[in-house]
């Protein structure tokens, strides 16, 4: 084998593991964001299932770095919060918070996240019943 064949084979594969490495990236980045969303719809079926329980108002608040499961009184405790991974953002326009009274019902809010490669996904809870739908992931 010559200088130029081994320089070659090399920029070859060079080029096949970027490729490989950019697509493997994307499915990453699209896996991270439905298991954030599940994350986030067992901590609203978590707040709610508090809620009934203790007989008291709990809610779940979606920061920007972070999310968490708040007793909704001046200075309430905090049982659950959870760090959502740098790589996934809070769209603006989202729902502050979603609160569940004693009852276990909740008000309307939704949730969109998006990651790195701008495709999103919605978590919405309905009214009353407290029911949480996760979108499939769009663009």
């Amino acid at each position: 084998m010559t200088l130029i064949e081994v320089l070659l084979v090399t920029a070859i594969i060079g080029l096949l593991f970027t490729c490989i490495f950019h697509i493997g990236e994307k499915v990453w980045d699209n896996h991270l964001l439905k298991i954030t969303a599940n994350e986030i719809k067992s901590a609203l079926y978590l707040a709610q299932q508090l809620s009934i329980d203790e007989s008291r108002d709990y809610g779940l608040e979606l920061l920007t770095d972070n999310f968490r499961i708040r007793e909704q009184v001046f200075r309430g405790r905090i049982p659950f919060r959870q760090e959502i991974n740098s790589r996934i953002k809070v769209m603006p326009g989202s729902s502050p918070r979603v609160i569940y009274n004693r009852h276990g019902n909740s008000n309307y809010g939704f949730f969109i996240l998006t990651n790195k490669h701008g495709m999103k996904i919605k978590i919405e809870v309905m009214i009353g019943t407290g029911k949480v739908q996760i979108s499939d992931i769009y663009k």
